[in-house]
Formats: C-alpha cells, structure tokens, sequence
C-alpha cells in the first residue's frame, strides 16, 4: 500500500520516578532532579521507544509506564509507515541491539 502525505509526530515525555526524583533527589544527592525522564516518539499510530531489549513500539500511551507527564508536537513528516518500519528494523538489526 503506497502511503502519501504528511503524518503527525510526537514526542511523549515520562518521568521513570513519579515525581520522586523531584521529592527525595536534594535529600540524597545534594541537588534538584526534576525527574528521571524516558521518551518516546508517536507516528503511524504507534508509539516508539528503547529498552534493553532494542526499539519496540506499542499503541499511544500503552506502555507500562502509563499516561506520559507531557506530550511534544514535533510537527509532520513524509516518511510512510513502511519506509519508517523499514529503518527502524535496520537500527534494531546494527545500532540498538539486545
């Protein structure tokens, strides 16, 4: 299926900590953490992220996670969902392994 246009990109943004980072961080290391933060992009329908087993995706916001702390619009791409699966296959098979 030969996809055209332009699909919107996002960035979701979560705090590994739940705001504990925040609360505890001067007690027990002398300075302010805002948070322990992990990323993800949404494109296609999919929400896109690494752990140590390589790129994996799931659907918006279902990661174990839960709900991100605050989602970044990124603006558009042209990159069909093919070609983006393609590369992210041939990251998964070099760059970000197990």
């Amino acid at each position: 299926m030969d996809q055209t246009g332009s699909f919107p990109v996002k960035l979701y943004i979560y705090d590994l900590s739940r705001g504990m980072a925040r609360q505890l961080s001067p007690v027990m290391l002398g300075k302010q953490l805002d948070g322990i933060w992990h990323t993800a992009i949404v494109v296609h329908g999919k929400e896109y992220f690494f752990v140590g087993e390589g790129i994996n995706w799931c659907s918006p916001g279902g990661t174990p996670l839960g709900e991100p702390l605050s989602i970044v619009d990124l603006g558009y791409t042209e990159v069909p969902a093919e070609l983006f699966t393609e590369y992210l296959t041939s990251l998964t098979e070099s760059t970000y392994r197990k």
